[in-house]
This record gives C-alpha cells, sequence and structure tokens, in this order.
C-alpha cells in the first residue's frame, strides 16, 4: 500500500477525533502514531479497514477541502511514494510539520513546512506530481 493512501486514511482518523499535534513515523510495514503521550500502530489491515469505512462516507458525503489534514498528508505521502522513502517521521503542530525521511539509498533530508506551505501542499497536490520541489536534494 501506497504511503499516500495510508497517510491520508491516517488523516481522515485524525481529522474525525478533532486531533490537531501529533507525530507520525513508519515502523517496518506499519504506522505509529503519537498523540500527546498515547502511541497508536497501524498495519495494513488497520488501513484497509479504516480505508473501507471511509470509502463509505465519501460516497454519501461531500469531498474534503483540498486543505483538509487527508489532503495535505496524502500529497506528503504521495511524494514520499514518487521520491521511494524508506522510512520518514512526521511532527505536526497544527501550525507547522517537521518531515524527516530516509531513501532507499540511505540519503537522509529534512524538511521544515509553514501552514502556509502545508495548504499550498494540499491545494497543490498536482503540481507536486510532478515536481521535486519540496524533495530536492538540498532537502
Amino acid at each position: 500500500m501506497t504511503h499516500a493512501k495510508s497517510l491520508r486514511v491516517i488523516g481522515q482518523t485524525l481529522e474525525a477525533a478533532d486531533v490537531r499535534s501529533f507525530k507520525l513515523e513508519t515502523h517496518a510495514a506499519s504506522y505509529r502514531l503519537w498523540i500527546a503521550k498515547r502511541l497508536f500502530c497501524f498495519g495494513p489491515a488497520d488501513i484497509l479497514r479504516l480505508d473501507a469505512l471511509a470509502g463509505n462516507k465519501r460516497q454519501t458525503h461531500f469531498t474534503r477541502p483540498s486543505t483538509s489534514l487527508s489532503q495535505q498528508l496524502r500529497a506528503l505521502g504521495g511524494q514520499l511514494d514518487r521520491i521511494k522513502a524508506r522510512a520518514f517521521r512526521i511532527v505536526w503542530t497544527g501550525g507547522s510539520a517537521i518531515l524527516e525521511y530516509e531513501r532507499v539509498n540511505g540519503e537522509r533530508n529534512r524538511r521544515v513546512f509553514t501552514a502556509e506551505e502545508l495548504r499550498q501542499v494540499g491545494l497543490n497536490r498536482s503540481l507536486l506530481r510532478s515536481s521535486g520541489y519540496f524533495f530536492s536534494a538540498a532537502g
């Protein structure tokens, strides 16, 4: 399963719980999510189950705005997929986010996003598909 899909599903779960700050990272084939001092783990089966539940809601409700948390995480996940990130960590504070990632070749990078950049990530998802802007070799 792609990071884009997994992060969108986790984002939808965070939106439903009205969570504004969290830490999220990959661990093997699963994701670890810290909210305050609580740890939640999402394996592939959990992501599929949550996606199926959210899919039912998506069919009966209006789509979320492109600036929603789930869309911003989906856009970041899509870029992580494109650069073939092996591992990553996101620290999300509501007003900003820190993304650290490691590519399959071992190269590590870090990027800090402001609230406006996160909004643009959600709005310009299609732009990110053809651009390496956020994930240049310089980090």
